[in-house]
């Protein structure tokens, strides 16, 4: 094994321990303000109506339509975006859809196949 590999997959795991070690910090240092201000909250007066839980139709427990494919719905938007964007900037210079058409209106290979299927049915017609 190289050397290199193993001071990439060192760093690699440096790296990801150090995010999850923010990550706690942070989650713990949240938790600690939330507590710190519990206590300072008001209560609403006794005579108000709890706010009424809209549940519409059925429960959903992927979101609504895709299932467990809604998750992709996020990729599938930036690729159109990128696409988009591909279209708007680069089309000009690419030349779109038009790169391959052919001054004589037929292409040379499409005349030459045509000309070989008129001298396979003479051949034939003649026998």
């Amino acid at each position: 094994m190289n050397g290199r590999i193993v001071l990439v997959v060192f760093l690699t795991v440096v790296i990801v321990a150090g995010a999850i070690g923010i990550g706690m910090y942070a989650y713990n240092a949240g938790i600690a303000q939330g507590m710190a201000t519990s206590g300072q909250v008001d209560a609403p007066p006794n005579n108000a109506a709890p706010f009424p839980y809209y549940r519409p139709y059925y429960f959903h427990p992927f979101g609504y339509g895709f299932g467990f494919l809604s998750c992709l719905i996020p990729l599938f938007i930036i690729f159109v975006f990128f696409g988009v964007m591909r279209m708007v900037f680069w089309r000009a210079r690419w030349g779109g859809m038009h790169h391959r058409h052919w001054e004589g209106g037929v292409p040379p290979m499409a005349e030459e196949w045509h000309r070989k299927l008129h001298e396979q049915q003479e051949k034939k017609s003649n026998a």
